[in-house]
């Protein structure tokens, strides 16, 4: 690959002519001016992760600092235009859904819904569920049919495929009927077509699936101008009890909150009751643009997935893993002379493009997304097949895969040589509060917990500590829990209690406004919660 691919002809593409998201994403350095930094914080016993530092008051010799993902095994490969993953963690089963095509089709048409499941996250089977049959293909685990309208049909229900955008989720709603476990978005309203929606299905099972009526449940009625679209992150939400949903709109760039056909690809959110009656879409909200220049020029793209789903450590915090687009090719002529032909016609083609992944976040009723580190958070990687249009999607939902580490895949490459692989973090391990080993503290705004224990995820190095300071609201130390009088954490946990001289309990200022001070050595500060004995 070329060192430099970004010529300065491809930077004005960039700059110039991919639309504005420039005031969509709240970047670090930009000021919310609907939240003073001294406002009250009630967390109870909620987890609080530095990927969301909405916590934080100040920061002294420390950063920000966000975490690379490890690529583990390649889970599937070959034949087939992976797209779509999803994964979701069902017990002690994990089950993946992700799309395919009949061979020599195109993807847009013509679909299947795939199921595979695991014990571990890690190795995978393909049951022979011999429900649907794929031309081409010898795989039976096929749970949706290819019922793409043929040219001429009328029937609006056959626009789009319901194989094109099917995202399921495990309803937590706590009344959910048994036989309605397993919930999904499918279709789409695309823009360049005339008739289209998404349909609601359900099942007992997440494998035999039913729509929940014949109509679709989301159409143009609920955003006139539709988009080209991409699967609906949906699931309920607690705290609003209500079911919530994340789509990918068109809107307008000069007015990032009116639609627009064929403009800026970006996110937009709805809300039911019943998963059948939908809200009117509302576009995520513009917040004040980001002064530097650099990364305002970096932020003129597509985000052409949003995949935000809540956090299984706390439902509370959303977080979004979108792919973002960028035009033209990474590739000399020489390099795409030795390519194969498939590769290289990809690599050729009109829309041809290369994505990364970003990290963001936003929380409950929420109309904006807020985005700690301007950097991707998935990079394409070595891997050649990996830069190409329709790669590098870092895929719906974290889950654990052992005590102390969570998964999520991304699918790379296209068609023939598409790839979905793992990757792995620490849990809770988006980013982290790091310090060297000279020392760098970070203090929280003031706040108001509930629980009798500090709990922290943290890790240091030998010669490395974490030590905490509580203080009142003025920020003066609170007697007995002096940076004097904590006691030196040295090590790495998911889940270390704090001590202080006087031992750990902290329930005496439970419901006080206090402040916390983290005083760090050669160490990271992933998240801390307050916990019940």
């Amino acid at each position: 690959m070329n060192p430099h691919p970004l010529s300065v002809r491809h930077l004005w593409i960039t700059v110039a002519s991919l639309v504005v998201v420039s005031t969509l994403v709240e970047r670090p350095g930009a000021c919310n001016e609907r939240e003073s930094v001294a406002a009250l914080l009630d967390v109870g016993s909620r987890l609080e992760l530095a990927v969301d530092p909405r916590w934080i008051d100040s920061i002294e010799g420390a950063r920000l600092d966000q975490k690379t993902p490890v690529a583990r095994e390649v889970v599937m490969q070959g034949v087939g235009e992976f797209g779509y993953l999803s994964v979701l963690q069902d017990g002690d089963m994990y089950r993946m859904y992700h799309r395919t095509v009949r061979p020599g089709s195109d993807p847009d048409g013509h679909e299947f819904f795939c199921y595979l499941e695991s014990r571990d996250g890690i190795r995978w089977s393909k049951p022979n569920l011999d429900l649907f049959t794929i031309p081409g293909l010898d795989a039976r685990n096929a749970i949706t049919e290819e019922n793409m309208a043929e040219p001429g049909d009328d029937d609006p229900h056959h626009f789009p495929c319901i194989s094109h955008n099917l995202r399921p989720f495990l309803d937590t709603r706590p009344d959910v009927p048994k036989s309605e476990r397993f919930k999904a978005l499918a279709g789409g309203f695309n823009s360049y077509r005339p008739k289209a929606g998404f349909w609601g299905l359900v099942s007992a099972d997440g494998i035999h699936w039913r729509k929940l009526r014949k109509e679709w449940v989301i159409d143009r009625s609920n955003w006139p101008t539709g988009t080209d679209s991409t699967p609906a992150c949906a699931f309920w939400s607690e705290s609003e009890q209500k079911y919530v949903a994340y789509i990918r709109i068109r809107v307008d760039p000069e007015n990032p909150e009116k639609g627009k056909v064929q403009g800026l690809r970006w996110i937009g959110r709805l809300t039911s009751p019943d998963f059948i009656n939908w809200s009117k879409v509302t576009p995520m909200k513009p917040l004040k643009s980001d002064p530097d220049p650099a990364r305002i020029a970096e932020r003129r793209m597509h985000y052409y997935t949003n995949e935000t789903q809540p956090y299984f450590r706390n439902r509370d915090l959303l977080i979004a893993t979108p792919t973002r687009y960028f035009e033209g090719t990474v590739f000399s002529k020489d390099q795409l002379a030795k390519m194969s032909p498939e590769m290289r016609k990809h690599q050729e083609e009109a829309s041809v493009g290369y994505t990364d992944s970003v990290l963001m976040t936003t929380r409950p009723g929420e109309l904006s997304y807020r985005q700690p580190f301007a950097e991707a958070f998935l990079r394409p990687g070595p891997d050649i097949r990996n830069w190409s249009n329709r790669s590098t999607y870092a895929h719906v939902r974290f889950v654990p895969t052992s005590d102390s580490e969570m998964s999520f895949w991304a699918k790379h490459g296209r068609g023939s040589y598409a790839h979905v692989r793992r990757y792995t973090l620490r849990i809770d391990g988006f980013a982290s509060v790091r310090a060297p080993l000279v020392g760098g503290s970070v203090t929280t705004k003031p706040l108001k917990f509930t629980g009798e224990r500090l709990v922290i995820n943290y890790s240091t190095s030998g010669a490395g500590s974490v030590r905490v300071e509580i203080q009142d609201e003025s920020g003066a130390p609170v007697a007995g829990f002096a940076l004097a009088d904590s006691v030196r954490q040295v090590g790495d946990a998911i889940e270390q209690t704090v001590r202080w001289e006087s031992g750990s309990d902290v329930g005496k200022l439970s419901g006080r406004t206090i402040r916390l001070r983290f005083v760090l050595h050669d160490a990271d500060l992933y998240a801390f919660r307050f916990a019940s004995n």
